[in-house]
């Protein structure tokens, strides 16, 4: 039965970062956070985590190509059902292949919203960020800056939706 090397097996695929468990926890902590599909070999008999998503597999060395081939499909399958939008440091908003800048304001807002992607945010906790940096924020300020958050989600197939007086939570609109 073939085997991947080493080398063929970590760059066979793009899409898919496949890691080494458990020599690269922290590059897969960072993956898990920004919601890249992800396949862990699993090496010298080590115990295999228990995945925390449908965008993670593992599969124990040494591998066939047939069965590494069949995992990473399996997972890509997955994982385009399973998009989900990033906000990274630079205030760039991703989804999917598309982006937008947003202000500092809206990135501290977008934070809770995109870390608990299609979950409800309570209102109380969007006012306390806003008054983090403005010293103190009405539910005008907020309502305003949701608003503006709206139209720049807009092109990327997301959406906010208003949870009656309870908070908002971030979504596909697609």
């Amino acid at each position: 039965m073939p085997r991947y090397s080493e080398g063929q097996l970590f760059s066979a695929t793009q899409d898919v970062r496949v890691l080494r468990w458990p020599v690269e926890v922290q590059e897969l902590e960072q993956l898990r956070r920004r919601g890249i599909p992800r396949l862990l070999v699993v090496e010298n008999g080590d115990t295999p985590p228990v995945p925390s998503d449908s965008r993670e597999d593992w599969i124990r060395a040494p591998v066939s190509r047939a069965d590494f081939a069949a995992r990473v499909a399996a997972l890509r399958a997955r994982a385009g059902t399973h998009r989900v939008p990033v906000l990274d440091q630079d205030g760039l908003l991703r989804y999917g292949s598309r982006m937008v800048p947003v202000s500092p304001t809206q990135t501290s807002l977008l934070q809770p919203l995109v870390e608990r992607y299609g979950t409800l945010v309570p209102r109380h906790e969007l006012i306390a960020l806003l008054s983090a940096g403005r010293g103190t924020a009405s539910q005008n300020a907020l309502d305003l800056n949701i608003m503006r958050i709206r139209r720049k989600l807009a092109p990327l197939g997301l959406r906010i939706r208003t949870a009656n007086a309870r908070g908002y939570l971030l979504e596909s609109g697609e």
